[in-house]
């Protein structure tokens, strides 16, 4: 394999790798906004659940309640129960059909980018061995050429 071939080799992987940050940086995106969505939930759930406690155990029922006083406590009550499971059930859901996937997307992401780096990185290493190699060639033809003109010289001596 001829060093263009490398280079051309190593110009590919290097767009791969390339592509492959873009990926990342856009799954790691996608995480952040999913992590983001998560804690505005949470935050809604846990003020419900705030809610809905307080209501509960604020003042207890008063001995003398009319039917109908008891009536809409017990439907802002319900109404504080349908809120807080809302905001777990949506909670949940994110999790579920947001986050969840968002994490493995930006964790495939990451191996993808290794991988890719990886890859590159197997071609520059061929590409220093090679341009090793050379630079041991040379080296070598400059050692016989200066051992040739030496010996030339010599003779030369000799014969003069």
């Amino acid at each position: 394999m001829s060093t263009y071939v490398l280079y051309t080799l190593r110009d590919l992987r290097l767009d791969g790798e390339r592509q492959a940050e873009r990926g990342l940086a856009e799954a790691a995106a996608a995480r952040r906004r999913a992590e983001e969505e998560t804690v505005r939930l949470e935050t809604r759930a846990t003020a419900a659940q705030t809610a809905r406690q307080a209501a509960r155990g604020g003042a207890a029922a008063p001995l003398a309640e009319s039917a109908a006083d008891a009536q809409v406590r017990r439907r802002f009550w319900s109404r504080l129960d349908a809120e807080a499971q809302a905001c777990a059930a949506a909670l949940a859901a994110h999790r579920a059909g947001v986050y969840d996937p968002a994490v493995r997307a930006e964790e495939a992401a990451r191996t993808a980018h290794l991988r890719a780096r990886q890859r590159r990185e197997v071609v520059d290493k061929a590409i220093g061995r090679r341009e090793a190699a050379g630079r041991l060639a040379q080296g070598r033809r400059a050692e016989a050429a200066a051992d040739d003109l030496a010996q030339r010289r010599t003779r030369k001596e000799k014969g003069s």
